[in-house]
This record gives C-alpha cells, structure tokens and sequence, in this order.
C-alpha cells in the first residue's frame, strides 16, 4: 500500500472537513481500490455541505473512469436508497439518474423489495432515467399490491415516453380510479413525441365528454394541449366559456401551447381575442412557469397588430430575465409599430423614451423614415420638463442622435436648469 494512499484514506477519516474534502479531491486517481469506493458512499451521509458535494462529484468521476468500480457503485447507490434519510435518498437517486442505464439492473431488482417505499422510489428513479427497455418490466409493476407504486410505475411510463406503454395505459384507465389522472398525464407525456398521436387523443376526448370529476377533465384538457394540434383548437375554445373556472384556464393554456408548438394562428374574431387575452394574462401573472410564459410570447408575437398586445409587452421589456429578453426581441423586431403606437399618446412619456432608447440604441428598420423620426424628436422635445433628471439626460442623447437642432435648441432653453445632472450635462456639451 503506497504511502500516498494511506494518506488519503487517512484524510478522508479526518474530523476536518477541509481535509475530507481535499482528500476525496485527491482520491479520484484511487477509484479501483473498493475501500475509497465503499468510504466513499459512506460520506455522502458526510454533514459538512462542501464534503458531500465533492463526493458526488469524485464518485461520477470514478464510474466513469474505473469500469471495475462501476458494479460497487451502483449497488451503493443503491443500497442507500433503502437508508431512512430522505435527503440522502434523494442524493443517491439523482446520481443513478446520472449514470443512467448501468443502473437500470440493480433498479429493477429493487423494485421488487419487501419495503413499498423503496419499491416506488426505485421504480421513480427508474422513469428519470428514461430507458425504453423497462417498460415491459413497469408494465408488470401495475400489478403491485401498493396503490402508490402502481402510480410510480404509470408516471414512470410517461417520464420514458414510449408508444409501447400507450394501449396498456389507455386498458388500465377503468381499473385504476385512483390513478386515472396518472394516467392521463403520462399519455399527455407519452403523446408529445408519439407516432400514434390519434389514438391517444381520440382516448382524451372521449374521457373529457363522459368525466364529471372537474379536476379529471382538467387534466385531460392539459394533455389535449400536449399532443394537439390547430384541429383541436375549435374543440378547446368552447372550453373557454366552461362554466368551470379551472377548466377554462387550462384550456386557454392549451390553445397557446398549441398555437406556439405548432406554429398555427389562432383565427377568430376581436372580440373573442380580447376576453381569450384577458385570461392569458391572468394566467401569466399568477403562473412562475417560465416554459409557459415564453410559449405566450411566441403566441402574442404574431397578434402586434392588437394594442393590448402592445401594451402588455411594453409592460415587459425592462428586466433582465429571459421573459423581458423575449419582449425585447419582439418589440426591436416590430420597432416601427411600436413606435407608432407611443406617438398615439397610449403610453406614458416615461414609457415612451424608454421605448424610444430602446429602439435607437438596437438595430433597427426606422433610420431613413423622417416623418416618423420628426415625431418623435416633436414627441420627445415637448415631453422634456416633465420628465425627471435620468429621462432628460436621455432625452437629450437621444435628440443629440436624431436632430442637431432640436437638441440645441433644448440646450439653450434650460441652461439655468437646477438639477445638478442635467446642469453637469449642459455644461458639459456647452463647452
């Protein structure tokens, strides 16, 4: 045994964190040795934080480079699934995941354990893994005598996403009542990406037409927006108008999940737009799902020609995260109907040099339209004493880009102005 060995094995018995940590860093080139493996696994249990995170990191190196270490692994993964601390259940099943199928083995013989909860976070963890070749082995799993496995094992065929579990899910709808939302959500999972997306829908909609349960036939609807297209749109805007609030919240959702997957416009009347937006909006506001609140923009991206939409993005556009991002591209996208909207007086003038800088300082089609640039240094200039000291800086840089005069002009006019901003920047372009 060398000598730096028996120091690492030393370290990673140490009372110091640091050195725990420094030591399972340094114990990646020792990963065929079963020792480090088996003390490794051990602390993933570690207390300090730093340790854990650097265990996982050092056993995902191991598997990958040491394959005589793999089959200890993941048997230690494993073994840990059955522990009774749930933090460090959840610790192993995100590292199975990460191996992925030279789990699977272990996961499966597990999923036959005496215990029905570990029998159900194996079969979870197995779904997330998402391997087409356990399906007929989650397909026998319907059978356990736990109800909740039963359910681990149907969200698990809709996590794989494979057609072949699409009959068996669709014959096992009336024998598990206490599944059936299960159900529904797999195939709507399922049928995302399936080759046999008629035959679920047809299924979803004969559900939805003779359900009562509201909460089951919201579901069905949410699935509907997953594998539909611009035919079931007709279908799903009668659904608007349910007298069920939550049903025709989902289906307004499923319409814009539609109409942006597929590219399709919603063809219909202003009318019906305008109460069909007003529920959008209450739904992107409550919502914190940011896949559904970029597939509204797609949507709404090609409806500009309506001021509601205008106004609503110009709502938007001044954070960072990716939804203002998104409202950003489409407003520089359509900069002159924008534009023209600001000059309409439907914003405030705030909004409006906001909009204004924006526009001038991207790359933009408006640079040769005089008439339209004329409004808008008429627009800015008028607005100037109203605006606060930071707006009339930008006032100012931005006529100082579209018009000499018009800026000279504002120049001469406040030089006596009071603020110290502004006075600093007349002063300073005086000289």
């Amino acid at each position: 045994m060398s000598r730096s060995y028996e120091t690492v094995l030393a370290q990673l018995n140490s009372f110091d964190p640091d050195d725990r940590r420094l030591a399972v860093h340094a114990s990646v080139r020792f990963g065929d040795k079963m020792e480090i493996v088996d003390k490794l696994i051990e602390l993933l249990g570690d207390k300090d934080i730093g340790v854990r995170d650097a265990v996982v990191g050092a056993i995902i190196s191991i598997f990958g480079e040491f394959e005589n270490s793999r089959r200890k692994i993941v048997k230690g993964l494993c073994d840990l699934l059955c522990c009774d601390d749930i933090s460090l259940k959840n610790l192993s099943a995100e590292m199975l995941v990460k191996i992925g199928k030279d789990a699977l083995d272990e996961l499966v013989k597990l999923s036959d354990h005496n215990d029905k909860d570990v029998r159900k976070m194996a079969i979870d963890t197995l779904g997330l893994i998402k391997e087409s070749s356990v399906i007929p082995f989650l397909k026998e799993k319907l059978n356990d005598p736990d109800p909740n496995v039963v359910v681990s094992a149907i969200e698990a065929m809709g996590n794989i996403g494979n057609d072949g579990a699409v009959d068996t899910l669709i014959d096992s709808f009336t024998k598990f009542e206490f599944a059936q939302i299960s159900i529904i959500e797999a195939l709507g999972k399922i049928g995302e990406k399936s080759s046999n997306k008629n035959l679920i829908l047809d299924f979803l909609i004969e559900v939805f037409e003779t359900a009562d349960d509201p909460i089951l036939k919201s579901a069905v609807v949410e699935s509907i927006g997953k594998v539909g297209d611009e035919r079931n749109l007709d279908f799903l805007i009668k659904l608007t108008f349910d007298k069920n609030l939550a049903i025709q919240k989902m289906a307004v959702v499923s319409i814009i999940e539609i109409c942006a997957r597929t590219n399709c416009d919603l063809k219909t009347n202003k009318h019906f737009f305008k109460s069909f937006f007003k529920k959008a909006k209450e739904i992107f506001y409550e919502t914190e799902d940011v896949e559904f609140k970029s597939y509204f923009l797609d949507f709404i991206a090609k409806l500009i020609n309506y001021d509601e939409v205008k106004t609503f993005l110009l709502g938007l556009f001044k954070g960072s995260d990716e939804i203002s991002t998104k409202a950003f591209d489409i407003i520089i996208s359509n900069a002159v109907d924008f534009l023209k909207f600001g000059l309409e007086n439907q914003i405030t003038v705030e909004d409006f040099v906001d909009l204004v800088e924006l526009v001038f300082y991207n790359p933009s089609p408006i640079s040769d339209d005089f008439e339209l640039k004329k409004k808008i240094v008429e627009k800015l200039s008028a607005a100037f004493e109203f605006l606060d000291s930071e707006r009339k800086v930008t006032v100012l840089n931005l006529l100082r880009l579209l018009d000499r005069a018009s800026f000279e002009d504002i120049l001469r006019k406040v030089q006596l102005d009071s603020d110290p901003v502004v006075k600093a920047y007349i002063d300073s372009n005086l000289s």
